[in-house]
């Protein structure tokens, strides 16, 4: 997911790159809210993967922003990429890479199994007692 997120931002700047931004906004602006939105949302998709697992308290809210940096995400890309160029790929790439991606995300590492795979583990309640 990570890797894909990767080539999400740097196409959704090569979008900007090759037709600008929407009027009022400046190129650098936008280009960088881009690139801030994209990368901070891609960090927090592997720190919630790796720190799901961690038996402190204090990353429950690395799980907790991935939706509301979904829809940061989706707003900076329709907002900031022009009316004419928004087409069956961005579409495709809101849904796909932002929505459905981030909530596969959440929902997998919520499961037992899938944590045991990848050897993420929490504590017992036994054990958080003791």
């Amino acid at each position: 997911m990570a890797v894909m997120l990767a080539v999400n931002t740097r196409g959704r700047l090569g979008v900007i790159d090759q037709y600008g931004v929407s009027p009022g906004i400046s190129p650098v602006v936008g280009t960088g809210i881009l690139a801030v939105v994209g990368c901070s949302f891609l960090l927090a998709c592997v720190g919630a993967f790796f720190l799901l697992g961690v038996p402190s308290k204090r990353h429950w809210w690395i799980t907790l922003a991935l939706p509301l940096l979904t829809v940061v995400n989706v707003v900076a890309a329709i907002v900031i990429i022009p009316a004419d160029n928004v087409g069956v790929g961005l579409v495709l790439d809101v849904y796909l890479f932002n929505a459905l991606l981030s909530l596969a995300l959440v929902v997998l590492l919520l499961k037992r199994p899938v944590r045991a795979y990848f050897g993420i583990s929490r504590p017992t309640t036994g054990a958080k007692a003791a």
